[in-house]
């Protein structure tokens, strides 16, 4: 059985994580997408191909990433803590990305198409990893 210590710091460390649900929501997300990177970066270089290889996937994806985007500048509009801040410049890149998807495919997936993307891909694992932790615990 714990004793009362271990009761009392669990509860501590529960204090130490962000209660706003769209950190919440989007700090898990970056943390799942970073350790993927880690366990299936095959998977990752083939989507990067298959990405780069069909215009379609961009208009999909820019699709996909239009509204996620707009409700983060629309809906969550909060410039106060820092990671509310993290999230807003998030929600307005993914938005600059998204108008690219959208009407210049092909900026996007010229810039996949190089040797630097595959080779650190790793890189991308560490950053949502790190960026998840920002919106979870900052």
């Amino acid at each position: 059985m714990p004793d009362i210590n271990t009761f009392l710091d669990a509860e501590k460390l529960a204090t130490l994580v962000n209660t706003d649900p769209f950190l919440l929501f989007f700090g898990s997300f970056f943390i799942v997408i970073g350790f993927s990177a880690f366990t299936t970066p095959k998977s990752w270089n083939e989507f990067i191909d298959l990405f780069v290889e069909n215009d379609v996937l961009s208009l999909v994806m820019g699709v996909f990433m239009l509204p996620i985007s707009l409700s983060i500048i629309v809906f969550y509009n909060s410039w106060d803590p820092f990671a509310s801040l993290v999230l807003m410049v998030i929600g307005y890149l993914a938005f600059v990305k998204t108008l690219i998807l959208l009407l210049k495919p092909k900026l996007i997936q010229s810039a996949l198409n190089t040797q630097f993307v595959r080779k650190w891909i790793w890189l991308d694992g560490v950053s949502g990893i790190l960026l998840g932790g920002v919106l979870l615990f900052l």
